[in-house]
């Protein structure tokens, strides 16, 4: 059965892990979502979602 397109983001990927960790920081460390983002690749709508699914938003 299709399941369609394969995440890009998994849990091994090393761009998600230091975006994670940046957004749950970023009270402390003064990064602005715009800035991990364009910082980590990683797209504004991707860091959300992936970050609600953590529990961390």
């Amino acid at each position: 059965m299709y399941k369609g397109k394969p995440k890009k983001y998994t849990e091994t990927n090393e761009s998600m892990k230091q975006a994670l960790g940046l957004f749950k920081d970023r009270k402390n460390n003064g990064y602005t979502v715009k800035k991990i983002c364009n910082e980590t690749g990683v797209s504004r709508t991707v860091l959300y979602e992936i970050a609600k699914e953590k529990g961390i938003v």
